[in-house]
This record gives structure tokens, C-alpha cells and sequence, in this order.
């Protein structure tokens, strides 16, 4: 107890301590990531798999002549999708596909479901990040999965896009997409942002509970 109080006791102290537990916390959080990961693929439900396109159910969308190297889909109406309605089976990470656009996309996004029978929802979506040449990569929040639906874009009224994905499939867990061991712990712009302001606040408010904590002995002394 006197160690601590001496330690406390020190100018900046408090808030030194709240940034070294922060960054503890975030070591200990990116290894259990990794080890789910790492387990997950030990007993194989983390692995990749390229699915055809046409193997995904269609809605809004017709199939407007694909091959075995490239799938040629074209919108039919405002809200185009490609299901899978089951991967329960797998642990999914990512999505990713390429593709060309004949039209304006607009707005591309993936849903998910954590459970059977769970509607979709816009609070269950992530938007993907281009990577150059017509890859695009969504990266699913760390739940279980049970289904998905592709929203590929979002056409203009009485208008349509033609999408041709080459090759003719959508990659679940691609190898490229998923987090090097080293990169469980390396925070994005955003997460670096929270490990910067959160730690403050949280030494802000401690300082003022302290302060008022010796206010209330005082009076009571």
C-alpha cells in the first residue's frame, strides 16, 4: 500500500498508469485474438474458400451470361443481392471479390446475421475498403456468422448495372486478407486514436474523484 501511495504520489503518475494499463489491455487482447484465430484454424473452420457467384442465391439480380472464368451479373431493380444464407459451419473474417462495374454502383455494403432466423439489419454491416484494381475487402467484426447478403450496389431509379466478377467468385478468408501474428497488435488509425484519448479521460476522471475524495475527509476530519 505505502509503494502505491508513494508511486501515486509522483506528478503524472495517474495518468502514466492509465496509458500502461491500456496498452497491457491491448496486448492481452490481440493475443487472445490471435489464439482464436490460431485455434480456429487448427480444427478447420477457419480456412479459405473461393464460392462461385452463381452458387449465391440472386435477388434483384439475373445472370447475364457467365463462363467458368468470369460471372456476368446485371440488376434487375434498386436493391440488388447475393445471399448465402449458411456459413455457420466456418469462422469468417473477410470477404473479398473482384470486380468491374458497367453503371454507378453507389453504395456497396455486406450483411450479417448472428443468428438463424435473424433479420438483416443496418446496425449488422460493414463497407468495403477498395484495394486498387477492382478488389474490394470487407473485414467482419470479431461474432459468429450464420449468414450473409452481398449488397453489390445500390443502381439509380430505372437504371441498371452490369457487374462482371473475374474470376467467377467470392473469397471468404483469403489468404492476403487476414492479420499477420505481428498485426494483432498493431492498432488502426482509429484504435490508436481511443488508446491516445481514453486513457486521458480516464486519468482526467480519477483526478477529479480523487480530489473529491479528499475534499469529503477533510470536512469529515
Amino acid at each position: 500500500m505505502k509503494t502505491l501511495q508513494h508511486w501515486f504520489s509522483r506528478r503524472g503518475a495517474l495518468p502514466l498508469t492509465c496509458y500502461l494499463v491500456a496498452v497491457a489491455l491491448w496486448l492481452v487482447l490481440g493475443a487472445v485474438h490471435w489464439g482464436s484465430d490460431a485455434l480456429a484454424r487448427s480444427a478447420g473452420t477457419m480456412y479459405e474458400a473461393d464460392i462461385p457467384v452463381t452458387e449465391w442465391q440472386l435477388a434483384g439480380i439475373t445472370d447475364a451470361g457467365s463462363t467458368a472464368e468470369s460471372a456476368v451479373l446485371t440488376t434487375t431493380d434498386g436493391d440488388p443481392q447475393l445471399i448465402l444464407e449458411d456459413v455457420s459451419g466456418m469462422v469468417v473474417r473477410t470477404l473479398s471479390y473482384t470486380v468491374t462495374f458497367e453503371g454507378d454502383a453507389r453504395e456497396m455494403c455486406l450483411y450479417y446475421t448472428t443468428k438463424v432466423g435473424e433479420d438483416y439489419s443496418q446496425d449488422r454491416r460493414v463497407f468495403p475498403q477498395a484495394l486498387g484494381d477492382g478488389r474490394y475487402l470487407y473485414t467482419l467484426p470479431r461474432t459468429t456468422i450464420v449468414a450473409l447478403r452481398l449488397d453489390p450496389c445500390s443502381p439509380d431509379e430505372n437504371k441498371t448495372v452490369q457487374m462482371t466478377f473475374a474470376p467467377g467468385t467470392i473469397t471468404l478468408n483469403a489468404a492476403d486478407s487476414l492479420p499477420a501474428a505481428w498485426q494483432y497488435f498493431v492498432p488502426s488509425w482509429y484504435q490508436a486514436f481511443c488508446l491516445v484519448l481514453y486513457p486521458a479521460l480516464a486519468a482526467a476522471a480519477l483526478s477529479w474523484l480523487r480530489a473529491v475524495w479528499r475534499a469529503l475527509r477533510r470536512k469529515t476530519a
